[in-house]
């Protein structure tokens, strides 16, 4: 749970527009006229910043910051955890989080509840953890309102509360979460946490496969592929399946290689392109499994491939293969 935790939060703080954007996210404080009164200061900050002259930026930003400027102090912290023109210190952005969630900065409070739940920066404490998840879902971040939630259905240093766990997570993905709505269909389709619940995990994943979410596609390709609730699709299936796979998704790999095999031995027209497919797929298949059994399987299955393809075609499909596992 932790490396969900931790995906969610890198998902909320990858851009310098999280700046401007937690403008609209925050209350100002009791002694703030309105939002201009820390708004107003940063102007040649985040002009700095928007140039990427990283260096003069921070210097700006924390002049602010040693002045209770809650919006400077969330963003030095995002130079201290994105690494913005300095050596990245999850340790000393977990310190910053802190002073700006206690300034009512309410993308700081979702982060600093992540740094108590990993106990970086902080002393480890999953209660303060489930607290300051709360409070961001309360000040107007959905996807806090889950992370609180899955806290209390794993009782993980907090009492287990069913049902107050599903209402948070439910709640988070009616206002748009979408890390709530992945985990939903997740949950809903394996029957953890929840009653499993097919049309309710599909449900929940055409709202957010949009979002191209390698974990939803996959469950999602399943429906497809298993038939449930449905008539079997290979087409749509194949689709989802490359989808999850494209986006580095382990448990897409072999039945991606799979049913472009199968796809290709019925096929009467791209029987090229269905061939390169199941190639390169069952290739990063056999690359990436760590299982002695899936490789001698991908293996095997690329014998099968090699007997139809041109020789010709596999230095560049190979290429290929490496540069999709080299890409973080």
């Amino acid at each position: 749970m932790a490396e969900s935790f931790k995906s969610q939060i890198i998902q909320g703080r990858l851009t310098i527009g999280l700046v401007i954007i937690i403008l609209i996210l925050f209350k100002p404080p009791v002694f703030a006229k309105n939002v201009d009164d820390w708004a107003d200061p940063l102007h040649d900050a985040q002009a700095l910043l928007a140039k990427q002259q990283y260096k003069d930026a921070l210097i700006a930003f924390k002049a602010q910051a040693n002045l209770e400027n809650g919006l400077a102090q969330f963003t030095v912290a995002l130079f201290y955890d994105l690494g913005w023109g300095i050596t990245p210190s999850r340790s000393t952005a977990c310190q910053w989080y802190q002073k700006a969630a206690k300034n009512n900065i309410p993308g700081a409070m979702q982060s600093l509840g992540q740094c108590f739940f990993e106990g970086q920066g902080v002393k480890q404490n999953k209660k303060l953890a489930y607290h300051w998840f709360l409070k961001a879902f309360e000040q107007g971040i959905p996807s806090g309102g889950c992370q609180a939630g899955e806290l209390l259905l794993s009782g993980d240093g907090v009492n287990v509360d069913l049902m107050a766990g599903q209402r948070l997570c439910l709640n988070a993905a009616q206002q748009g979460s979408i890390s709530a709505q992945n985990k939903l269909a997740q949950w809903y389709f394996y029957g953890q946490y929840f009653p499993q619940d097919y049309q309710q995990a599909f449900n929940w994943l055409q709202r957010v496969v949009s979002e191209k979410s390698p974990g939803s596609a996959y469950l999602l390709a399943k429906f497809y592929d298993q038939g449930i609730g449905m008539n079997v699709d290979e087409k749509e299936a194949l689709h989802w399946y490359e989808i999850a796979a494209l986006g580095k998704y382990k448990k897409a790999y072999m039945p991606t290689a799979l049913l472009y095999w199968q796809v290709f031995t019925k096929a009467k027209i791209n029987k090229d392109k269905l061939l390169a497919k199941s190639y390169l797929w069952a290739t990063i298949w056999s690359n990436s499994s760590e299982r002695l059994k899936d490789k001698a399987v991908a293996k095997q299955l690329l014998v099968r491939i090699m007997e139809e393809m041109p020789e010709t075609w596999q230095a560049s499909l190979d290429e290929k293969s490496v540069s999709h596992l080299a890409v973080p």
